[in-house]
């Protein structure tokens, strides 16, 4: 079976990013279909798996456009549904409905919806009711031209049926999982409590700052992510000045091989998001020996399970405890470690793409 998957997420830096690298990575170690990934031209100088390609020449790349602020140009979309539509495949996978373009009928599709953060909370994704009112119809239009949606736990599962009315038998589930690059490594540990994930307003920070300023003294709070872009300049500067006089680093983006080092040094990881369709950092600190206190609510319930410390992440009080506990129990520390790293061999992007061709051997039949 020839199966289009559409590229437009390779060059985000997010987690739809990720997920789309990682996944695309682990489908051409073991494929069993054909596969032909369709591509913004300006993602050919970053692309280097042995897929078979189509390149698309997009007035803006699809990072740049499908923001809170932006808005993917009609041009731009029809480029991509007439490449796709040149393919000529049996079938299209969209790893995310973030960069979902319209198909000519007839197509079968399934359809990647990673959570419905933007639908139930759309204060936390986009800046004015127009940007909210084209992120409905897109989601409407490619919920009509994908039979089947793929999402990434059972939480956005029962979400997605909840909100999109969408039977459950047609949301079909494949986790994420850590990058190889995040593994335990001999460092020495330094006394740094770390948040990975941005700074989008669904992350929490400013509760987790106000926490942190109850925790002992000695101690930094190192929050990893991008902070310079799209509406997160606001979050940024906000956060800043609630940050003022205590011992909290902004890091911005790094590296994975960085990351894979913050991971290691740190003492614990302070995952407080209000929402989440996965929680991918939990596992990869998980993958690194970092014990994880989290939110003990949405998906982060489900992945990180009795591995870490879940505590009602709105409660600056209580998520003080908890860092507490972590940072002054060596012992607490030490079991959660371990539980950690076996919780995390639970996860595998190889499993995941495993996982994903039964789907498209069952769906496309």
């Amino acid at each position: 079976m020839r199966i289009l998957i559409d590229g437009g997420c390779w060059t985000n830096a997010r987690g739809y990013g990720r997920f789309t690298r990682e996944l695309l990575a682990a489908l051409a170690r073991a494929p069993r279909h054909e596969y032909v990934v369709l591509l913004e031209e300006q993602a050919r100088k970053d692309f280097a798996l042995p897929h078979a390609t189509a390149f698309v020449k997009l007035s803006q790349g699809v990072s740049e456009a499908a923001t809170s602020s932006g808005r993917r140009s009609v041009r731009d979309l029809l480029a991509m549904s007439s490449a796709a539509a040149r393919q000529r495949a049996d079938a299209v996978f969209f790893p995310s409905v973030y960069s979902y373009f319209p198909l000519r009928p007839p197509s079968r599709a399934l359809l990647g919806v990673h959570d419905t953060m933007a639908d139930r909370f759309p204060h936390f994704a986009f800046d004015s009711r127009a940007q909210q009112r084209f992120w409905r119809w897109k989601m409407r239009m490619a919920l009509a031209q994908c039979r089947d949606i793929l999402t990434v736990s059972e939480y956005s599962k029962r979400t997605i049926a909840r909100h999109w009315k969408a039977p459950e038998n047609r949301i079909h589930v494949i986790p994420e999982g850590p990058a190889a690059v995040f593994q335990p490594r001999d460092c020495p540990k330094q006394d740094v409590v770390l948040c990975v994930g941005g700074i989008s307003p669904n992350k929490n920070l400013a509760a987790l700052i106000r926490a942190f300023a109850k925790v002992r003294s000695g101690v930094e709070l190192v929050i990893v992510g991008d902070y310079a872009s799209d509406r997160f300049k606001t979050c940024y500067s906000e956060l800043a000045a609630l940050a003022e006089g205590l011992p909290v680093r902004f890091t911005g983006r790094i590296s994975d091989e960085e990351l894979c080092r913050c991971y290691n040094e740190a003492r614990l990881l302070a995952f407080p998001s209000l929402e989440e369709g996965f929680g991918l950092p939990a596992v990869e600190a998980m993958a690194c020996g970092l014990p994880v206190v989290a939110h003990n609510a949405h998906a982060l319930a489900e992945v990180v399970g009795d591995a870490g410390l879940l505590v009602d992440a709105t409660n600056e009080d209580d998520l003080a405890a908890a860092i507490h506990r972590v940072l002054d129990d060596s012992s607490l520390a030490a079991e959660l470690r371990r539980k950690g790293l076996a919780r995390a061999a639970c996860f595998s992007w190889d499993r995941a793409a495993e996982q994903l061709q039964d789907i498209f051997d069952s769906i496309w039949k």
